[in-house]
């Protein structure tokens, strides 16, 4: 690192020139970086059950469905099942199911759910009542049959609640007497299952779903003379509405950036001649490291192969609140040489000499951090993480190539008594000579300047009363907040990563109101093999089936809101005469080949063609769960229904697409303490290599305060543990060790053979600086407290955390805890002064 200074300030414009070419050459792979916007892709873990069995169900049944909802609210808050609003909804649903919407002339007939294209589409609601005609419906009304044909569904078994929401009932009969909402549903697939192929037809789906959000929705709302407010929802619109908030809150974000190499640039004023030897223009560099780390990242991640999300663009805040505080450091350092007296050709050596050991120990902690996230099974936390570690590396190699070229550059003009800009304006007085007599007498009688932070601080910190109160306040802190993290809960909500005013959190808030809290789903429970000709098997499936109608988060039977396949199976080997057990495999092909009965392909899948169909591979079997938005409680659920079936000796699994989240969200514990175990060892074996093994305890206990507080502080802000979080935690840590590495090495570097003179040496020497570090990521960090969604002002309040925390553990307590394990020494000759 010695060589890079000196190669720094004898060849500058050729570093500038090495770095610029270095992070081009990187950045030819952005061309082949993929996006990722899916949010199952991105974070369900690949290595858990409900991603497996997602694969499974996609692998090997026809149909694989995509939804869009439609919730019709009546204006006046009224009866949703009087006749003029099923009136308006029939028109709704005809308008949806029959017209054209897609720019390519395609409707929702090409792309609905259905295993043959001579069959209808497959979707049902409340409107099936009058068999979706609004003759029929007049009908009904005027003989009074409407209510009393709804009441028989319900008194059958079947869940209305999928169909209806603020139901209201008769006290004395429960029967249903009205209802606040409908909810209308209308299944997409992204398969052309008429295609034996199966050609993927999932352009026309995003087609469809984009011209039904932004002409069909918003058109009906606007239009004045309707009777009711609809909100629509499909798979796209969470994906949209998170890019929605990306674009939105990236503004806040260059904001961020902008302040914090603004407050930069102006920590490098100094005073007096500051129109020369402040060196302002040279802080705008930092602009430029911040770009090139984010080029460099992206550029490799295409090469590699590594896709990026949304999520990817934390890293440019991030990146700036480290990268800054590396270039004061060096700065500080760079202008310590100066002040010195050491003549052009040593100066950059000498300040990385010293600086760039904590510069290097700060850069690796946050790139092994990152690190330690890539093994984790959760796409979207492995592709921020790796982001994050490419960034941090190239930081470094640009904080000790390329923003040293520029100070030595930024010094000839300081020496050439020129204004800001290196090319232009020199003022008047006699320019700085490098072997000036001032300068020499400055190499003689170098003393470091007393700074406000070491005048002030010192005294308390040295003084029996801080040397106690200090360390003792904040291991009574952390403990409280150790007890704390225990009772953090986990998950995210989908309204936190989308912008407040988007209309999924209006249809949430809805399906909250009138289906108290509790969403119902289609669940599947999918049996594998064949085993329908043995009876007694056959007995214990129904058996599974009885137990599994009995749990509370069912609702309904059975086959859903209908018969389910082997029902109808075995009822038309019965018409027909018959045996359901010796003459199941015979008859297959029949019954899923007959136009009455081939739309039961959808739920089974056969080792052959369906027309030689004689041996079955798998099948499924519907049913309607309804339950709190609650991942904890849907994995618990899942955990459940699964051992269940399993101990029943079936091979067999229950899959439902929101069990993957609550994989995500019951892993995310341990996740987290994994990853910040590995991080914290890493930091610790770096430190003990490259430092003092006593700072090197110091600063492992101080970095593990820091991540127990912020643990704590997350209940207190009513945060829970969920993949953004986890990347804030996993962002803390380079933060963390930023704050008190650079403290550390000046404690061993100080000069003072007591505890008095070396805390303050060190303060006077870092404690500006760390501070300034401070300052620019906090006002950086108030900035995203603006952000419109829930999802970054998790990440702006874990970042707000770091700062508070990171300043009070490296300026206030690491000198303590230095002062009392440190056999106290002049620094020259330590192991602390070796290069990395």
């Amino acid at each position: 690192m010695i060589g890079m200074g000196g190669a720094s300030e004898s060849y500058p414009w050729l570093m500038i020139l090495f770095s610029i070419l270095m992070t081009l050459l990187a950045a030819t792979g952005i061309g082949g970086l993929e996006v990722k916007t899916s949010a199952f892709d991105l974070w369900v873990p690949t290595n858990m059950d409900a991603y497996k069995n997602f694969q499974y169900v996609n692998e090997n049944f026809l149909t694989s469905s995509r939804g869009t909802v439609l919730l019709y609210e009546p204006k006046d808050k009224g009866n949703a099942l009087r006749v003029e609003y099923l009136a308006e909804a029939l028109a709704i649903n005809k308008n949806l199911t029959t017209s054209t919407f897609s720019p390519t002339g395609l409707g929702y007939d090409h792309i609905c759910d259905r295993v043959s294209p001579d069959l209808p589409c497959d979707f049902s609601n409340i409107l099936m009542v009058f068999g979706y005609d609004l003759t029929t419906l007049v009908n009904m009304d005027d003989a009074g049959t409407i209510l009393p044909t709804i009441n028989n569904l319900d008194d059958s078994g079947m869940p209305l609640s999928i169909y209806l929401g603020g139901i209201e009932r008769d006290a004395d009969t429960n029967d249903i007497t009205g209802a606040k909402i409908l909810r209308l549903v209308y299944p997409m697939s992204q398969f052309n299952t008429s295609h034996p192929d199966r050609l993927d037809i999932m352009a026309d789906v995003n087609d469809l779903e984009d011209t039904l959000q932004d002409k069909f929705y918003w058109d009906f709302n606007a239009d004045s003379s309707r009777l009711a407010n609809i909100r629509m929802i499909t798979n796209k619109s969470v994906d949209d509405e998170i890019g929605r908030l990306i674009k939105v809150d990236s503004v806040l974000f260059v904001a961020s950036i902008i302040a914090i190499v603004f407050i930069l640039c102006c920590t490098f004023i100094k005073s007096p001649n500051g129109a020369v030897r402040s060196r302002f223009v040279a802080g705008l560099s930092a602009f430029v490291i911040i770009m090139f780390s984010i080029m460099f990242a992206f550029g490799m991640m295409g090469m590699i192969g590594v896709p990026m999300n949304s999520i990817c663009i934390m890293i440019c805040f991030v990146v700036a609140g480290v990268g800054v505080d590396d270039m004061i450091v060096i700065e500080n350092f760079y202008n310590k040489s100066i002040e010195d007296g050491l003549p052009r050709g040593l100066r950059m050596a000498e300040a990385l000499k010293h600086g760039g050991l904590s510069v290097f120990l700060t850069s690796a902690s946050s790139v092994l951090a990152f690190a330690s996230g890539t093994g984790l099974y959760i796409p979207g936390i492995v592709q921020f993480c790796t982001c994050g570690s490419l960034c941090f590396s190239w930081i470094f190699f640009l904080s000790i190539t390329f923003f040293p070229a520029v100070l030595v550059l930024d010094q000839k003009r300081v020496e050439a008594n020129m204004a800001q800009c290196m090319c232009c304006c020199c003022l008047s007085g006699t320019a700085l000579a490098p072997d000036s007599t001032e300068t020499k007498d400055r190499k003689e009688h170098s003393e470091l300047k007393s700074s406000r932070a070491g005048e002030i601080l010192t005294p308390f910190l040295t003084s029996p009363l801080g040397r106690i109160l200090v360390p003792a306040i904040c291991v009574a802190f952390t403990g409280m907040n150790g007890y704390l993290l225990t009772k953090n809960g986990t998950g995210l909500s989908v309204t936190d990563v989308v912008p407040d005013d988007s209309y999924v959190v209006e249809l949430v808030d809805t399906t909250d109101e009138f289906w108290t809290g509790k969403l119902t789903r289609g669940l599947q429970m999918v049996f594998k093999g064949d085993h329908y000709a043995d009876e007694a098997r056959v007995t214990e499936m129904s058996e599974y089936f009885t137990w599994v109608e009995d749990q509370w988060y069912i609702v309904g039977v059975t086959g859903a809101t209908g018969d389910h396949w082997y029902g109808a199976y075995t009822a038309w080997l019965e018409a027909k005469g018959l045996n359901r057990y010796t003459d199941f495999h015979d008859n297959l092909s029949d019954f899923l080949s007959e136009p009455a009965t081939k739309t039961w392909r959808a739920q089974v899948t056969c080792t052959t063609s369906y027309e030689t169909c004689t041996e079955i591979k798998c099948a499924q079997f519907p049913i309607i769960q309804q339950s709190k938005i609650d991942t904890y409680e849907l994995y618990t659920i899942q955990v459940e229904m699964n051992e269940k079936v399993e101990e029943m000796g079936f091979d067999a699994f229950n899959f439902l697409d929101e069990f993957g989240y609550a994989d995500a969200d019951s892993t995310i514990e341990l996740s987290t303490l994994q990853s910040l175990t590995f991080a914290l060892a890493v930091v610790l074996i770096l430190m003990i290599l490259l430092m003092d093994s006593g700072a090197a305890v110091c600063i492992f206990f101080c970095v593990l305060f820091i991540d127990i507080d912020l643990l704590g502080m997350l209940y207190y802000w009513g945060v829970t543990l969920s993949s953004v979080s986890f990347t804030g935690l996993v962002m803390s840590i380079g933060l963390s060790v930023d704050y008190n590495v650079h403290i550390a090495h000046a404690f061993l570097h100080g000069e003072g053979t007591t505890i008095q003179e070396r805390t303050k040496y060190t303060l006077d020497l870092m404690g500006g600086s760390v501070l300034k570090g401070g300052l620019t990521t906090f006002v950086g960090t108030v900035v995203l407290s603006m952000a419109s969604s829930t999802a970054f002002r998790i990440f702006f309040k874990v970042c707000f955390g770091t700062v508070v925390f990171g300043i009070i553990h490296g300026v206030l307590l690491m000198p303590i805890l230095l002062g009392y394990l440190i056999d106290l020494k002049p620094s020259i000759g330590s192991k602390v002064a070796a290069e990395p």
